[in-house]
Protein backbone atom coordinates (compact mmCIF):
# COMPACT_ATOMS: atom_id res chain seq x y z
CA UNK A 1 0.00 0.00 0.00
CA UNK A 2 2.68 2.00 0.77
CA UNK A 3 4.62 1.15 -2.15
CA UNK A 4 1.52 2.86 -4.41
CA UNK A 5 1.36 5.80 -2.39
CA UNK A 6 4.88 6.28 -3.14
CA UNK A 7 4.91 5.90 -6.87
CA UNK A 8 2.25 8.09 -7.30
CA UNK A 9 3.70 10.89 -4.95
CA UNK A 10 6.68 10.70 -7.39
CA UNK A 11 4.69 10.55 -10.23
CA UNK A 12 2.84 13.35 -9.67
CA UNK A 13 6.20 15.53 -8.35
CA UNK A 14 7.74 14.56 -11.48
CA UNK A 15 5.03 16.31 -13.66
CA UNK A 16 5.17 19.15 -11.67
CA UNK A 17 8.85 19.41 -12.41
CA UNK A 18 8.33 18.85 -15.94
CA UNK A 19 5.50 21.52 -16.78
CA UNK A 20 7.33 24.13 -14.43
CA UNK A 21 10.67 23.35 -16.40
CA UNK A 22 8.94 23.33 -19.94
CA UNK A 23 6.38 26.14 -19.22
CA UNK A 24 9.38 28.24 -17.24
CA UNK A 25 11.26 27.70 -20.40
CA UNK A 26 8.58 29.12 -22.71
CA UNK A 27 8.11 32.11 -20.82
CA UNK A 28 11.71 33.11 -20.31
CA UNK A 29 12.41 32.41 -24.11
CA UNK A 30 9.51 34.68 -25.76
CA UNK A 31 9.57 37.24 -22.87
CA UNK A 32 13.44 37.27 -23.60
CA UNK A 33 13.51 37.26 -27.71
CA UNK A 34 9.68 39.52 -27.96
CA UNK A 35 9.55 41.89 -24.62
CA UNK A 36 13.47 43.91 -24.66
CA UNK A 37 12.88 44.40 -28.24
CA UNK A 38 9.12 45.68 -27.66
CA UNK A 39 8.97 47.65 -24.30
CA UNK A 40 12.57 48.23 -24.07
CA UNK A 41 12.09 45.89 -20.24
CA UNK A 42 15.50 44.51 -19.13
CA UNK A 43 16.07 40.35 -20.32
CA UNK A 44 14.74 37.96 -17.15
CA UNK A 45 16.48 34.68 -16.01
CA UNK A 46 15.10 31.75 -15.52
CA UNK A 47 13.59 31.62 -12.23
CA UNK A 48 12.12 35.27 -12.75
CA UNK A 49 10.69 33.60 -15.59
CA UNK A 50 9.39 30.32 -13.89
CA UNK A 51 8.21 33.23 -10.91
CA UNK A 52 6.09 35.13 -13.56
CA UNK A 53 4.59 32.16 -14.76
CA UNK A 54 3.29 31.02 -11.49
CA UNK A 55 1.98 34.83 -11.00
CA UNK A 56 0.14 34.97 -13.92
CA UNK A 57 -1.16 31.63 -13.30
CA UNK A 58 -2.71 32.22 -10.21
CA UNK A 59 -3.92 35.54 -11.26
CA UNK A 60 -5.38 34.78 -14.57
CA UNK A 61 -4.91 30.80 -14.62
CA UNK A 62 -8.10 27.91 -13.81
CA UNK A 63 -8.39 26.25 -10.65
CA UNK A 64 -10.09 23.34 -12.64
CA UNK A 65 -8.40 21.03 -9.85
CA UNK A 66 -10.06 22.85 -6.95
CA UNK A 67 -13.69 23.16 -7.74
CA UNK A 68 -15.45 25.99 -5.81
CA UNK A 69 -18.88 23.90 -5.42
CA UNK A 70 -19.71 20.99 -5.71
CA UNK A 71 -20.63 18.49 -8.61
CA UNK A 72 -24.73 18.53 -7.44
CA UNK A 73 -25.58 21.73 -5.83
CA UNK A 74 -28.31 21.97 -3.02
CA UNK A 75 -32.09 23.27 -4.00
CA UNK A 76 -31.68 26.27 -2.52
CA UNK A 77 -29.04 27.70 -5.47
CA UNK A 78 -30.35 25.84 -7.77
CA UNK A 79 -33.38 28.24 -8.02
CA UNK A 80 -30.97 31.41 -8.73
CA UNK A 81 -28.93 29.41 -11.19
CA UNK A 82 -31.00 28.89 -13.65
CA UNK A 83 -30.31 29.65 -17.06
CA UNK A 84 -32.18 32.63 -18.85
CA UNK A 85 -34.31 32.04 -21.58
CA UNK A 86 -33.99 33.85 -25.32
CA UNK A 87 -37.42 35.58 -24.64
CA UNK A 88 -36.26 36.52 -20.80
CA UNK A 89 -33.18 37.85 -22.60
CA UNK A 90 -35.15 40.24 -24.97
CA UNK A 91 -37.51 41.11 -22.42
CA UNK A 92 -34.81 42.55 -20.16
CA UNK A 93 -33.22 44.53 -22.94
CA UNK A 94 -36.05 45.98 -24.28
CA UNK A 95 -37.14 47.21 -20.73
CA UNK A 96 -33.22 48.88 -20.70
CA UNK A 97 -33.25 52.45 -21.67
CA UNK A 98 -31.08 53.19 -24.51
CA UNK A 99 -28.65 56.56 -24.53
Amino acid sequence: MFRIWAVRIFGIALIIVIVLTGFGNAVLYLWNNVIPEVFRLPVITYWQAVGLFCLSWIFFGSWRAFPRFPASLPDHFRGSLRPATKDAVRAALNTQESP
